[in-house]
C-alpha cells in the first residue's frame, strides 16, 4: 500500500477553512495566538485518504499544503536481509 506524507506550512496558512470544507475527515481549524490556522489530524495518509487530501491541497489559496509519496522502507529491509544471507 502506498503511503503519503502531508507537508503543511502552518506559517503561510491564512485560516480560510477551504481545506476543512474539502476534507473535514483530516483537516480542522485551530485557534491560536495568531488567529485560526488549519491543522491536519494526521500527517501520514494512505491511498484511500489521498484523493480528498489532495483536493484540500489543490483548493488552498496560498498553496501551503503539499502531499508527497513516502518511499517504501520494506524493500530496503528486504535488500539488507538478502545481503546478509549472501554473505553467509
Amino acid at each position: 500500500m502506498v503511503r503519503y506524507k502531508i507537508v503543511f506550512e502552518k506559517k503561510d496558512c491564512i485560516g480560510c477553512g477551504a481545506c476543512t470544507s474539502q476534507c473535514p475527515e483530516n483537516w480542522e481549524l485551530i485557534e491560536g495566538e495568531d488567529g485560526f490556522k488549519a491543522k491536519p489530524k494526521k500527517s501520514e495518509i494512505n491511498d484511500d485518504e489521498y484523493s480528498s487530501n489532495q483536493e484540500a491541497a489543490d483548493i488552498c489559496p496560498v498553496d501551503c499544503i503539499k502531499i508527497e509519496k513516502v518511499k517504501a522502507r520494506k524493500k530496503i529491509v528486504e535488500d539488507f536481509d538478502q545481503d546478509l544471507y549472501e554473505e553467509a
